[in-house]
């Protein structure tokens, strides 16, 4: 609960920065073809911008499957609408549902996250996502990012 009363301040931080509510649009994941994510907001903490801190809109087709990955920071994802089916392969990753109930996941486990569900992924952590509904998912999530990295890292997809 510590960490995301750090983080919500920063994603306020982030709303009101010059960048506000740049919209860019990547391609989806070259992957699985299937991601569409979606800057709302950007900015950086510090003025020597080791770090950037979104706020993103990602948008998970139906039945796809993502790749194993880890994040080179800290994230905090709130489900929009649809059902995410989440496995932490390495680490352990924070669930909190709407009624306040919090979870701990760890190495191995899977859930599936609904809408009002939130989610703390540390840094490092390894997990996947599939989205084994007909319907699209809609994820929100603020970061905190190493500034210099790709904000999603591929690991072995052999590790699921």
């Amino acid at each position: 609960m510590r960490k995301l009363s750090l983080i919500l301040p920063l994603a306020i931080l982030a709303f009101s920065s010059v960048v506000v509510k740049s919209q860019e649009t990547s391609s989806p994941n070259t992957y699985t073809q299937s991601v569409t994510r979606e800057v709302l907001a950007s900015g950086y903490p510090t003025q020597d911008q080791k770090q950037i801190l979104e706020l993103v809109r990602y948008t998970i087709a139906p039945r796809a499957k993502l790749p194993t990955h880890t994040h080179p920071g800290m994230q905090v994802v709130h489900v929009e609408a649809g059902t995410l089916t989440f496995t932490v392969v390495e680490g352990e990753a924070k669930v909190t549902k709407p009624n306040s109930t919090e979870l701990i996941l760890k190495k191995g486990k899977t859930i599936q996250l609904t809408v009002g569900d939130s989610l703390i992924e540390s840094a490092g952590m390894v997990h996947y996502g599939e989205n084994q509904t007909n319907k699209p998912i809609i994820l929100l999530s603020a970061s905190l990012f190493n500034a210099n990295q790709s904000k999603a890292i591929l690991t072995n997809p052999e590790n699921r």
